[in-house]
């Protein structure tokens, strides 16, 4: 070939053969961009909440203070630091105030005003404790301006208050920095009305104290030099750095889970690419051959390929940075409007966001396009006097022995790991990961084999229903294992993870809210040291309570190092308010029940009994009851009462009406809480405890549906990039198949039964992908949650059948959309043209 002909672009493939390609990647990469500027919203919202925390400081001084310091009734001195200027406390107190647009005011962080700082919007700092200084923020959320009133309620600072304070806003101030990513709204104190807001000691009970330094004088020098003995002096910059990173070490977890997305986003699309410029190849063989035979050498041949891979590459890659950063722009703009965003966001651009996604796509394309590239280089002259040639028919050979054994072993290390973590966590979980990924990779390597029979199979049965189509698309499928396998991959990576997700989700709340329930059975446990009689009444009103029972509480000598906390209950109180009913029917005169890890601590055995000590100076036996690992003792009222060492207390306790019922209406757990808070601070009420079991239950139970919203979201786009490689595949197998398509329609097939032998074809390769991905991802999910949880609480495995039938569903659906358009394609099939045509 002359060096002219070296310089004529040549091109393989014309580009819209790759459009499901580039789709492929633009999802992929738009996923990538999301996630990134996901973390940088994480990383904005959490440095303005620092710069609100240290607003209008220099420095930031931490010195230890006496511990009798923290009982002071006045105000502490501020520390002495060389170079400083300004030195305050640094507060974090909180109050909640009212006003007559809002009664039921939010709380308030109260932040004292950097001396000299008059930044106000309008109106003037406070002259006295009758008046107030608020932000944008909180006068936005009480629905006040300058001159309103507002209210401080009685106990809000000083427990020893009785009085409501009214105050008048006199000024107010701009909102904090970062405040539409929510910042906390403030109350601004200063030297007028810090007593009240703060309480008698002004905030000055604290070891973080803030600074500032004269003007021209750089921080970093001052915090050098003064940073001596007990004092550590770091300039406001270094320490929101130490705040954001510490915060986001909080985040390392979810990061994790983040970038596996990614990583099998990304997977998945390199399955579905590499799979299309297979089969590309195979169909272009006569093509390279011709090349070949115009003197094209190898690396040409090679650097063809390659450049139809990195182009597709760079345009996908471009397409989905601006898809990702468009979709984060909308859903910032849709949380602004729905108010979780006190103002719309400018999306958060950064070269981060815009270079990674880029890198990723075209790294993710060249690396998928090399296995077709080297394809492409071993095309002989010789082949362009052939047809094209089928794709390879796959078999048990070394890649099927591989993908079997590995499975085999991987689910083995899965099965050991999760045995293991139950005495030793982090080698436990650590090997059910490396088994799981070896299991799942050695799956993918089987799929070659696995295709064919299961195509037959389902073939048989679709038969009985399609009839000649169904075992037509069957058939198509087994003669092709290779490139069935590589789509039923792209199917099975999705599948597996929704299902491992959904049934590690429902396996994680069912086992948690058990282990709750063995813990902690009643919702809500008020004790006090006096309560008025009717206490339990008036708890039982409060919305969200389903029933409230008195009780009392008190504690008994069990010979133990110390008493013995012990909850006084009659059998039907329990039944009515107990998550298990069933505790009742252990509950009986000198009956002890308690929980197995309480009776370890104080040395009591299952059916032993003890002698206690009474009230009277008697004694009394009590046969010991082990009920899971009930951490709240109990014995009948009476029995208690006759043991209880120092008398007992009242108590009230209360079961929570269901979540998602009618009765509960829009009142979450920490609602209730709070209105029971609010009724033991009334009269009658003393030294008033409230532990509420079932907050702690149905916050786990929020967090994880919130946890599967999330991943199953973020997996749709795994699944939306399979549904791609489906229809995409179906598409080449028609050009594939164009001779066959051609003879069938010359026998008489019609376009309808063409139509439905690739609607059969897409969702045989659906039902495939989802029956294999069904089974996985139940034993990943299952073994998962008992390498994570099996040392810590009883793991019961649970099959959400309703979400597992719907994977399924959704699974043939698309598997049948995927086939629409490649349907139409076959049913235009001219016989004679096709019949004719070579390629």
């Amino acid at each position: 070939m002359s060096a002219s002909a070296r310089r004529v672009p040549i091109r393989l493939t014309p580009m819209r053969r790759h459009l499901a390609a580039i789709l492929t990647v633009a999802l992929s990469c738009a996923f990538v961009a999301v996630m990134v500027l996901a973390g940088n919203l994480v990383q904005e919202s959490l440095r303005a909440s620092t710069a609100q925390t240290y607003s209008g400081a220099d420095l930031v001084v931490e010195q230890e203070i006496p511990d009798d310091a923290w009982e002071s009734t006045t105000p502490l001195p501020a520390p002495e630091v060389a170079g400083t200027e300004d030195v305050w406390p640094l507060t974090q107190g909180f109050a909640q105030l009212t006003s007559s647009a809002v009664a039921d005011g939010p709380y308030l962080q109260v932040v004292l005003t950097p001396p000299g700082e008059d930044t106000l919007e309008e109106g003037s700092p406070a002259a006295d404790d009758s008046q107030v200084v608020l932000d944008r923020t909180a006068a936005d959320a009480l629905e006040v301006g300058v001159g309103d009133t507002v209210t401080l309620p009685a106990g809000t600072i000083v427990p020893e208050d009785t009085t409501d304070h009214t105050l008048t806003v006199s000024g107010i101030a701009p909102a904090a920095e970062g405040a539409a990513l929510g910042a906390t709204p403030r109350i601004l104190a200063d030297d007028a009305n810090s007593a009240l807001l703060l309480g008698p000691t002004r905030g000055t009970t604290t070891d973080t104290w803030l600074a500032t330094v004269p003007a021209g004088t750089d921080p970093a020098d001052v915090a050098a030099a003064a940073s001596t003995g007990g004092t550590t002096v770091t300039t406001v910059e270094d320490a929101e750095q130490e705040a954001v990173d510490q915060l986001m070490t909080g985040f390392a977890a979810l990061g994790v889970i983040l970038g596996v997305f990614v990583v099998i986003a990304l997977f998945t699309s390199a399955v579905v690419i590499a799979n299309t410029f297979t089969v590309t190849v195979a169909q272009r063989t006569r093509s390279l051959a011709l090349l070949r035979t115009l003197g094209a050498t190898r690396g040409r041949v090679g650097r063809i390929v390659l450049r139809d891979s990195a182009l597709v590459g760079v345009v996908g890659a471009v397409l989905g940075v601006i898809g990702g950063h468009l979709l984060v722009q909308a859903a910032l703009a849709a949380a602004a409007a729905a108010g979780w965003l006190d103002a719309v966001m400018a999306v958060p651009v950064s070269p981060t966001s815009v270079l990674v996604p880029i890198l990723a796509g075209l790294l993710l394309t060249v690396l998928a396009g090399l296995a077709p590239v080297r394809a492409a280089t071993r095309v002989a002259p010789l082949q362009a006097l052939r047809s094209v040639a089928a794709p390879p028919r796959g078999g048990f050979g070394v890649r099927g022995v591989l993908g079997v054994i590995g499975a085999g072993v991987g689910l083995a290390l899965m099965i050991g790991g999760a045995v293991l973590a139950g005495s030793h966590p982090l080698p436990g979980i650590l090997l059910a990961v490396l088994g799981g990924l070896l299991s799942f990779g050695g799956m993918l390597l089987a799929l070659v084999v696995l295709a064919r029979p299961l195509a037959l199979l389902l073939g048989r049965v679709a038969g009985r229903i399609g009839g000649l189509p169904a075992r037509i698309a069957a058939a198509n499928i087994a003669r092709s294992p290779g490139r069935s396998a590589a789509t039923v991959a792209a199917l099975l990576i999705g599948t597996t993870l929704m299902t491992m997700m959904a049934v590690g989700a429902r396996t994680t709340e069912a086992s948690l809210t058990a282990e709750l329930d063995s813990n902690r059975p009643i919702d809500l446990v008020v004790s006090a040291a006096a309560m008025p009689a009717d206490a339990a009444a008036q708890i039982g009103a409060v919305d969200g309570v389903r029933v409230a029972e008195s009780g009392t509480v008190g504690r008994i000598d069990v010979g133990a190092d110390e008493p013995l906390l012990v909850y006084g209950l009659d059998p039907e109180t329990v039944r009515e308010t107990s998550h298990r009913p069933a505790v009742a029917d252990e509950l009986a005169d000198d009956t002890l029940l308690v929980g197995w890890e309480r009776a370890e601590e104080t040395g009591l055995q299952d059916g032993e009994r003890i002698t206690v000590p009474t009230a009277d100076g008697g004694t009394r036996e009590l046969t010991v009851r082990y009920d899971a690992n009930l951490k709240m003792p109990m014995l009948t009222p009476g029995t208690l009462e006759a043991v209880a060492q120092g008398g007992t207390r009242p108590v009230v306790v209360a079961d929570f009406e269901d979540e998602g019922t009618a009765a509960r209406g829009d009142t979450d757990a920490y609602g209730i809480v709070d209105a029971v808070y609010q009724v033991t601070s009334g009269d009658g009420y003393s030294e008033a405890d409230v532990v509420a079991g079932g907050a702690e239950r149905e916050m786990y139970g929020q967090v994880l549906r919130v946890l599967l919203g999330i991943t199953v979201g973020l997996l749709a786009v795994a699944v939306l990039v399979a549904l791609v490689g489906v229809a995409n595949t179906l598409s080449l197998g028609v050009v594939e198949r164009r001779g066959e398509n051609a003879l069938l329609r010359a026998l008489g097939t019609t376009r309808r039964q063409m139509r439905a032998m690739l609607g059969w074809e897409g969702v045989l390769l659906a039902l495939i992908g989802a029956a294999l991905g069904i089974v996985l991802g139940a034993v990943y999910g299952g073994l998962g949650v008992i390498a994570l949880l099996g040392s810590a609480v009883a793991v019961t495995v649970t099959i959400p059948w309703g979400q597992v039938v719907l994977v399924v569903v959704a699974a043939m659906l698309a598997g049948f959309l995927a086939s629409v358009l490649p349907g139409r394609s076959a049913a235009r099939t001219a016989p004679a043209a096709a019949l004719a045509a070579a390629e």
